[in-house]
């Protein structure tokens, strides 16, 4: 979802502005509780609680959904539809906070998809091994017959190593190399891969 479909998600920049700090001062404290959202571990509300305890500060609003102004990158939601006319089952495998998916959910953007398996309800996130098998397992797919599209270098490593064919989607300049990627997989029909 985010990077891929979703652009303009990270908020980390707008956040740290907003606390007058730089964005590497907000991400070496946030990681942790970046990792334990994602998961549903810990709730946002508890992530600024341990925020201004570190800080001394008095954020009471959830900057992390407040600054989260994502857009639809039209191109993507298409070629989307056109797969799934192609009569593939398209699913979206997402890390993503619970106030994040419920914003995409609320606007349907996720209605694209046939299915959306997200990392604070599910448990566990990318790039563990055992969420791509809990996918897999839950689609009754194998490995050697999916496809992956993702932002993230170690996301798009994890799932090759477990056999998947993954394609790294960089930045939205990546759209060309994409389509041609899965002309390539003969996923798109009267389409021909290089």
């Amino acid at each position: 979802m985010g990077n891929v479909l979703s652009l303009d998600v990270d908020v980390v920049p707008l956040i740290a502005a907003q606390l007058g700090m730089t964005a590497r001062r907000f991400v070496d404290f946030a990681r942790d509780g970046f990792d334990k959202l994602l998961i549903g571990a810990v709730s946002a509300e508890e992530f600024w609680q341990s925020f201004n305890h570190h800080f001394g500060t008095d954020v009471r609003e959830d900057l992390l959904i407040a600054r989260f102004h994502p857009v639809v990158d039209e191109r993507v939601r298409l070629l989307i539809l056109e797969l799934k006319a192609a009569g593939h089952r398209v699913v979206c495998g997402t890390n993503s906070f619970e106030k994040h998916y419920l914003y995409h959910l609320e606007r349907g953007e996720y209605a694209v998809f046939d299915r959306v398996y997200a990392s604070h309800l599910m448990r566990i996130a990318k790039p563990s091994p055992a969420f791509f098998r809990s996918i897999l397992e839950q689609e009754g797919w194998q490995a050697y017959g999916t496809l992956f599209v993702d932002d993230r270098a170690s996301n798009v490593a994890a799932a090759r190593d477990l056999g998947i064919h993954s394609f790294l989607y960089e930045t939205p300049e990546s759209y060309p190399a994409l389509q041609a990627w899965l002309a390539g997989e003969k996923a798109l029909p009267g389409r021909h891969g290089s």
